[in-house]
């Protein structure tokens, strides 16, 4: 038998040319006792047709199997089951060490996704399976956009392994639209009056000093979440700090500096009598140079529970209200603008204040502005 290594991106794999032109394939690794194994994994023949990669990812398998305490059982030609937590294991590693928000995609793993397919063989797994799971998170019920977030993880999951060997031969059940994603309104149609928002600070500065401080930074700058506290956002997930620093305000001027991100335009925000109190405050306790952080110094990751239920108390029966009426965290972006309309600010001026890339994304602003067209044109004599 003349083995020969493949080598290359498929290391641990060795061929065996036959004379009737049937190819074996080996792999050679080590087992528990780390003693040297060379085991045939598979054989392409005229009505088989197993290949190099076939090969390769069956030594994925094996060593996956062995690093977890495993026993590998290998059937030659046939792949043993790579269960969806499996996949789930290898990419959450890559995640803790690229993505910010890498416990988010835990949480809902193993809230949504694992009972229902972590011990599944993955290559089982079929469109109508997804469409199905669709169907049941929807029941339960859950918003389009919690869905939609749950099949995008699983896409990413399932596209991780395949990009690295873990899966071979295997077409992601998610991708080119097979599984249609739920749409998404994003454009939230409630806002705060001044005498709620009011009332919304009172609460917050009396039960959660850093969750009034948050607010009050949102509230009065219209700046989005990730732009303060420096969280990942979905068009912005790169490890760069985007935090909102001290080196960004100037109290000479009085006046904020947010920086060009990938979800929008520099700008300069005046600071007014409310959120300059509480910019001092911070200021005198700061630890770092963000401007805010969460008890232990690092990143708020999410708008606390505290606002949440402060909102309630405020508007009750805001809990269980769609996306598209809730009040949230990003509800103060929406207010601020909404209050700079009705005093009559002009769209491009509100543009420029919210960091809008675009004027369609401002112009859902536009019919709270005070209409004084009529009242000009009639006057516009001679």
């Amino acid at each position: 038998m003349a083995l020969e290594p493949v080598g290359g991106k498929y290391e641990g794999v060795w061929t065996n040319k036959l004379k009737n032109g049937d190819v074996s394939y080996y792999v050679n690794y080590r087992d528990e006792n780390g003693r040297p194994v060379k085991l045939q994994v598979g054989k392409k023949t005229k009505i088989n047709d197993f290949t190099i990669k076939d090969a390769y990812s069956k030594l994925i398998e094996i060593k996956y199997k062995l690093q977890h305490e495993e026993l590998p059982t290998i059937k030659t030609g046939k792949s043993f089951k790579i269960k969806f937590n499996d996949i789930w294991e290898e990419f959450l590693k890559y995640a803790k060490v690229n993505k910010k928000s890498y416990f988010m995609d835990e949480l809902n793993y193993n809230k949504h996704i694992k009972p229902i397919f972590g011990n599944k063989n993955v290559k089982n797994l079929k469109s109508l399976d997804f469409e199905n799971f669709k169907q049941t998170l929807f029941n339960k019920p859950l918003e389009a956009q919690t869905v939609k977030h749950q099949l995008t993880l699983i896409r990413t999951i399932i596209n991780y392994a395949i990009k690295h060997d873990i899966l071979n031969n295997y077409v992601n059940p998610l991708a080119n639209g097979k599984v249609k994603m739920p749409s998404i309104d994003n454009k939230r149609v409630s806002f705060l009056s001044k005498e709620q928002a009011k009332k919304l600070l009172e609460i917050l500065k009396s039960t959660h000093e850093l969750t009034y401080h948050l607010t009050v930074i949102l509230l009065f700058t219209g700046a989005r979440f990730s732009e303060v506290t420096g969280a990942a956002s979905k068009k912005n997930k790169s490890k760069e700090n985007t935090a909102l620093r001290w080196d960004d305000v100037n109290f000479n001027t009085n006046t904020i500096y947010f920086k060009k991100t990938k979800d929008g335009n520099e700008r300069y925000i005046a600071i007014n009598s409310i959120l300059l109190e509480t910019l001092k405050t911070l200021y005198d306790n700061k630890t770092n140079n963000n401007v805010i952080n969460n008890s232990a110094g690092g990143t708020i990751l999410r708008m606390p529970d505290y606002f949440k239920n402060a909102v309630e108390k405020v508007i009750p029966g805001n809990k269980s209200q769609t996306s598209k009426y809730k009040i949230t965290a990003h509800s103060l972006r929406h207010t601020h603008a909404s209050w700079l309309a009705e005093a009559g600010l002009d769209i491009l001026q509100i543009k420029e204040q919210l960091g809008h890339r675009n004027i369609e994304m401002t112009m859902r602003y536009a019919h709270l502005i005070p209409n004084i067209r009529h009242e000009i044109t009639e006057n516009l004599i001679i």
